[in-house]
């Protein structure tokens, strides 16, 4: 090769390397990782990302069953099962019920299973504030426009006019939670008021046992099948919650004749009236 071939080659490359660096530092920097603990941002998302932000880093939804805070590493509430069989219970007597109220419906656990087992019905998912609104409408989304959102009824009051007339079915959860022994006896009074003849009332909820041993029996047996806690934590001082045999005497003082206990784990126990 000739010393002036040389050189040319060499001023060639040096330009080429000179241009690969220029092309480099002007290049916009590829983006940083997505921090997985903060929304993203609206800004140039694809069309209809935006709409689905809110939902962005919420806890898992599993179906049928409360995921509380804090308990996200154990799957659900593991009350699928009488949520469930609630809904068949109701089947066999009324195919199709036109309205289900779910009154303290948290993310919606339980009026899911009666939206599902029902296809032609509504649902009223009903909670005192809407900081779960948005779980419960991540939940309903497959529901479509057959669910309303009501603010309302706090502590399960009903006296405050969060149930339509036209209920069929009266669903609530985790009763001895939110009231005391009159406060119960009161709702389900009110329960029966308010719903038709042949309609349902269902009560999930903790009980009492008759001796502090079965208590303690109780207490302790129940870690290795249920969740840590289940339902929210408690709203009020007077927390003792009643027996079996003191809720069942509660719904016929209220007025109810066909009582049931329909499912029973340790001291969580599946109620259900009929009024006739």
């Amino acid at each position: 090769m000739k010393k002036t071939d040389f050189g040319s080659t060499l001023v060639l490359a040096l330009g080429l390397a000179l241009l690969a660096v220029n092309v480099t530092a002007q290049a916009p920097s590829a983006p940083a990782p997505a921090d997985p603990n903060k929304p993203a941002s609206p800004e140039g998302m694809p069309p209809g990302m935006q709409e689905r932000l809110p939902f962005i880093n919420l806890p898992p939804l599993v179906h049928y069953e409360a995921v509380n805070p804090g308990e996200t590493f154990g799957g659900g509430d593991k009350l699928s099962t009488p949520r469930l069989i609630a809904a068949a219970v109701v089947a066999t007597d009324n195919p199709s019920p036109k309205l289900i109220v779910d009154v303290g419906s948290f993310t919606g656990e339980f009026l899911e299973a009666f939206l599902d087992k029902f296809p032609a019905g509504r649902g009223q998912w009903t909670e005192p504030v809407d900081g779960n609104k948005v779980n419960a409408q991540r939940r309903f989304a497959r529901f479509g426009p057959r669910v309303d959102y009501v603010i309302g009824c706090p502590g399960r009051d009903i006296s405050l006019g969060c149930v339509p007339k036209n209920v069929d079915v009266l669903v609530t959860s985790w009763l001895s939670i939110h009231q005391n022994a009159e406060g119960i006896k009161k709702f389900y009074k009110l329960a029966y008021e308010k719903l038709p003849s042949g309609g349902w009332l269902v009560n999930l909820d903790h009980t009492s046992m008759e001796t502090p041993e079965w208590e303690r029996r109780f207490s302790m047996a129940r870690l290795g099948f249920h969740a840590l806690w289940e339902g929210p934590p408690i709203h009020h001082p007077d927390f003792k919650p009643l027996t079996v045999g003191e809720n069942v005497e509660a719904m016929k003082a209220a007025g109810f004749e066909e009582i049931q206990v329909v499912w029973k784990s340790f001291n969580t126990v599946l109620f259900m009236a009929r009024k006739k």
